[in-house]
């Protein structure tokens, strides 16, 4: 588009390619050179240029601010007064259970008795192929990588800091859950650990009566209840990029590597530890979808509250 540029220049008005030429170069002796650091349109741009009449040039564009609010992040996970206690209290009722059972049946006398060298052939063939005598390093090894895998959820010192309070809320819900379940099974199920099937048994876990708490592994359920915690929630924070494939693939090896290590310790059979693994794997997953949900409710205005009545618990649920 070609246009005729008129100039007032110390009150005479000028026109021609000539005259034009001049008007250019008196111009720009006092121009101030100014690039944008953000884009703007055509008319933005003429906007804020300006030619006056005494032939100086000013610079008036100011970039339009952004008056509207920046619409608030809806939060991935949030916490409710009433669900935490229905949450733990859950969990710490169940370890209750497994404690109390488990000191009757001993003042009772009801636990198993150690009689020495058990039959192999009472091994599950299943269980059989992956069968191990004690062995006391991988006993040593396994216990440490079950502590590095608990630990795996350190990485969310990268998460934002006004998460991290609600992260360790979920955390520990889920590893009490863990540990609950865990010994729900030992206390409802008596099985007697590998090692019992031949000689060089740890003595001490005979005495303290550990030899029949193969079913589940404990070990195992708290690998993999981490694992699988640290690799959901760090994938929803950070879902963009490779970063999640590396923490997952690494709290997983943690996790299978500390379920073989209690398979070569003569601790737990195969069954044990994929029994384990489940059970982990359920709670690591089952409490951040809970505050998942208890995030959509909060944010859509739903409420669920309770009250304590004479005769019963009220709960109230608005929509």
């Amino acid at each position: 588009m070609r246009d005729i540029l008129f100039i007032e220049l110390q009150g005479c008005k000028m026109k021609g390619k000539r005259l034009l030429l001049s008007a250019i170069l008196t111009v720009f002796s006092s121009v101030n050179i100014f690039i944008p650091l953000c884009a703007q349109t055509k008319s933005q741009i003429a906007d804020g240029l300006r030619l006056t009449k005494t032939g100086s040039y000013s610079q008036s564009f100011v970039p339009e601010e952004n008056t509207e609010p920046e619409p608030q992040k809806e939060k991935l996970f949030d916490l409710d007064p009433l669900a935490e206690v229905v949450i733990a209290g859950g969990a710490l009722g169940v370890i209750a259970f497994d404690y109390l059972k488990t000191e009757k049946n001993t003042k009772k006398g009801k636990n198993p008795t150690f009689t020495g060298i058990r039959n192999t052939t009472e091994i599950p063939a299943t269980d059989a192929i992956f069968y191990k005598e004690y062995n006391h390093t991988f006993d040593y090894i396994g216990t440490g990588l079950q502590v590095a895998a608990m630990l795996t959820p350190a990485v969310f010192v990268m998460a934002p800091k006004q998460e991290w309070f609600t992260i360790g809320i979920m955390y520990t819900e889920s590893v009490l859950w863990a540990y609950g379940l865990k010994n729900l099974g030992k206390a409802m199920v008596y099985r007697a650990r590998p090692y019992t099937y031949a000689t060089g048994w740890p003595q001490k876990d005979v005495d303290d009566g550990d030899w029949y708490n193969s079913f589940p592994s404990g070990h195992a359920t708290m690998a993999f209840n981490a694992a699988t915690f640290t690799t959901l929630v760090y994938g929803s924070f950070f879902p963009e990029g490779k970063t999640k494939y590396i923490v997952g693939a690494g709290c997983y090896a943690i996790a299978a590597a500390t379920a073989a290590s209690r398979i070569m310790s003569g601790n737990h059979f195969l069954s044990d530890v994929l029994t384990g693994a489940a059970i982990g794997t359920t709670t690591g997953l089952m409490i951040p979808i809970a505050h998942t949900y208890i995030a959509q409710l909060n944010a859509s205005g739903k409420s669920l509250t309770a009250r304590l009545l004479p005769n019963g618990l009220l709960f109230k649920y608005e929509y």
